[in-house]
């Protein structure tokens, strides 16, 4: 032990008050946008890739078209080994941990990569994950459980069984954390569907994904794989939501075909599914019927190296009285808009497309940008009914790269995700399935973050959102929408600055604090109405798995 005389008992209480306010001024608050990993119930891993993608570690990957398997992950990692022995790139030491926490996670998966040449042996794994939790918000605090299994057998996980169960009275949403601090969402159609049905003490047991993945037979460095069940999927370039098809809304029932396909420079990454929605009410007064819904969707994304990866994308909505699947919409090459065209039909197609740069090592840019009605006709008296956004991360070198920045403006314009057939608006159990902020609505957001560990990341963000009076459930009826504002009417403006702290270990204990300080001016677009709000949520939870 020891001792330093220069360092008396007033001073010491100083610095460890000041220890305090400073981790209290760097707590972190975690962003989780896409998908997680198969047993990953927190997305660090998600976390981790983006990290190294934008370091320059990982040779780049499909980050656009998500989400990833096991064996994609451990192909990724296999990939940023490979490079790092060549010598053709050199990581800073928390990059060069956060690979090896990577590699500890999926040492079975790499392990059956490294033996697939050389070993034509069928390969089987289970497994099983339980993470008990203890959730606070607020004044509220209750137990929580999550649990995963995970079965593959054959090289490459050639056929997977997956389901994931949650069990807790919270807010039924993807991320814990992140539920609490987004705004309330707005007044939707009613469902005619129920998502889940609360059991005792308000608890509700829900498979948040459970589905069959088969990997097809690869044709030379080609490969596919079908996927049938209930499952998340984010479309876009933005590491925190996405305006176009995101995991905003529940996950879909859906059956969705996935190719990867090498070219002679970078790879294309092929996406098709699609997804029955869930039933509305449709009764305007003299006709009452229940809405079968439908998603059907399409995705080529390119990636070249690390340093380029655009996609573009298109899906189609529909819905209707004893509607059923419209099978020229389940053909994967096939343009919707020239099949709906054709066809006089009056479905809610929309097309986006997004792009990212990394210009050196350590700064992305990227962008999407998303049509949901766009008036090529000269003649036209309709609006333009987008969205799109755009943003920066930045991993400086300095301090070994553990300090991440990050700022992003997005905005959704007024009738964006809506349609005139109200069978056919953009949502999912009353949830839009793009961006959470909606329509008629932008948001700034900035974020700071620092590495203090491979597990561990503090960080602060600040956000300012403004919306307008139109939400999702408005319909473009002749307005003149050239005089009308964005955004629309009395803007409600919500300004929100979030702390937090995240402790992600593989397995053993875990943590999470996370604090907001939200300010909102013209509530419920009343003039002058204001409201304060202070909001903390903590999580406790230890995993164990195999």
């Amino acid at each position: 032990m020891k001792f330093y005389p220069f360092l008396t008992q007033t001073k010491i209480n100083t610095l460890l008050h000041l220890s305090v306010i400073l981790q209290v001024l760097f707590f972190y608050f975690s962003v989780v946008a896409a998908p997680n990993i198969p047993l990953n119930f927190d997305g660090w891993i998600i976390e981790a890739l983006n990290k190294l993608e934008v370091s320059g570690v990982t040779g780049g990957f499909h980050r656009h078209s998500l989400p990833l398997s096991r064996d994609d992950v451990a192909k990724i990692i296999s990939r940023a080994e490979n490079r790092i022995n060549s010598g053709e790139v050199t990581v800073s030491p928390l990059d060069g941990k956060l690979l090896e926490k990577l590699q500890q996670e999926f040492k079975s998966e790499i392990t059956d990569i490294n033996l697939k040449e050389t070993q034509k042996q069928s390969l089987q794994k289970t497994y099983i994950r339980i993470q008990p939790e203890i959730r606070l918000v607020n004044d509220k605090i209750a137990p929580a459980l999550q649990s995963g299994f995970h079965y593959a057998v054959g090289n490459s996980n050639r056929f997977n069984v997956y389901t994931e169960l949650e069990v807790s009275n919270f807010n039924q949403q993807q991320d814990f954390g992140q539920s609490y601090f987004l705004p309330e969402s707005p007044p939707l159609l009613k469902s005619a569907e129920q998502r889940y049905e609360t059991w005792h003490w308000d608890y509700v047991v829900d498979f948040k994904r459970a589905y069959l993945q088969y990997n097809l037979i690869s044709f030379g460095d080609v490969e596919f794989n079908i996927l049938a069940g209930r499952d998340y999927i984010y479309w876009g370039a933005s590491p925190d939501k996405s305006v176009g098809i995101s995991d905003n809304s529940p996950p879909f029932e859906h059956i969705r075909l996935t190719g990867l396909i090498p070219c002679k420079i970078g790879t294309l990454k092929a996406s098709a599914f699609t997804a029955q929605l869930n039933s509305t009410w449709n009764d305007d007064g003299t006709t009452r019927y229940l809405a079968k819904r439908y998603l059907s969707a399409h995705r080529i994304d390119y990636q070249y190296s690390d340093w380029l990866e655009m996609g573009i994308a298109e899906w189609v909505l529909y819905g209707g009285d004893a509607q059923s699947v419209k099978w020229h919409y389940l053909n994967p090459i096939l343009p919707y808009y020239a099949v709906q065209y054709n066809a006089k039909n009056d479905d809610n197609i929309m097309l986006s497309f997004d792009v990212a740069l990394l210009p050196i090592d350590g700064v992305r840019l990227y962008a999407e940008w998303l049509a949901d009605d766009f008036q090529y006709q000269s003649d036209s008296n309709d609006p333009h009914a987008t969205s799109w956004l755009t943003g920066i991360e930045w991993y400086p070198l300095f301090i070994e790269r553990k300090l991440g920045i990050h700022t992003e403006y997005v905005r959704v314009n007024r009738w964006t995700y809506t349609h005139l057939d109200p069978d056919n608006q953009f949502t999912h159990f009353g949830t839009v399935i793009g961006h959470p902020i909606g329509t008629d609505a932008d948001m700034f957001s900035f974020r700071i973050s620092y590495h203090a560990s491979p597990s561990s990341i503090i960080e602060s963000r600040y956000s300012h959102q403004r919306n307008g009076e139109a939400d999702i459930t408005d319909r473009f009826y002749g307005e003149d929408f050239e005089n009308i504002p964005f955004p629309s009417g009395v803007v409600e403006a919500l300004t929100e600055i979030r702390f937090g702290w995240n402790y992600r270990p593989l397995t053993a204990m875990k943590g999470s604090i996370y604090y907001s300080w939200r300010n909102t001016q013209n509530l419920e677009h009343k003039e002058s109405e204001s409201k304060q709000q202070h909001r903390l949520v903590l999580l406790l939870s230890y995993a164990w798995g195999n």
